[in-house]
C-alpha cells in the first residue's frame, strides 16, 4: 500500500506540526478537565460539610433527639425532589456535630 506524504500544513506562510499542535492542545485540555473535577469534588465536598454543620449544630443544636431524625428525613425528601438522590437521607447526615 501507498502511503501518501501529507503535504505541511500552511499558515500566514508557516509551517504546522500538525501532530504537535493536536498533542499539546490534548494536553492543554486534560490538565484543565482533571482541574474542573478537583475543583468540583472539593466544592461538593465543602457543600456536604456545610450543610452537616447547619443541620447538626445550628439547627438541631448538637442533639441526637429522635425528632432531630424525623426534621432531616423531611428535609431529605424535600431535597431528593430537588437535587437528586444523592440528598437521600442515610441516618448517617447527622453525626458528631456537638455543640461545645
Amino acid at each position: 500500500m501507498n502511503k501518501k506524504k501529507q503535504k505541511p500544513t500552511l499558515i500566514n506562510n508557516q509551517t504546522i506540526d500538525e501532530k504537535a499542535l493536536f498533542t499539546r492542545v490534548s494536553e492543554i485540555i486534560e490538565n484543565r478537565k482533571a482541574s474542573a473535577g478537583a475543583y468540583a469534588n472539593r466544592e461538593v465536598t465543602l457543600m456536604y460539610w456545610e450543610i452537616g454543620q447547619f443541620v447538626g449544630s445550628a439547627l438541631l443544636g448538637g442533639t441526637r433527639a429522635e425528632y432531630g431524625k424525623r426534621i432531616v428525613a423531611t428535609l431529605s425528601q424535600q431535597l431528593v425532589r430537588t437535587y437528586g438522590r444523592s440528598f437521600e437521607y442515610t441516618g448517617h447526615w447527622v453525626k458528631n456535630h456537638k455543640k461545645d
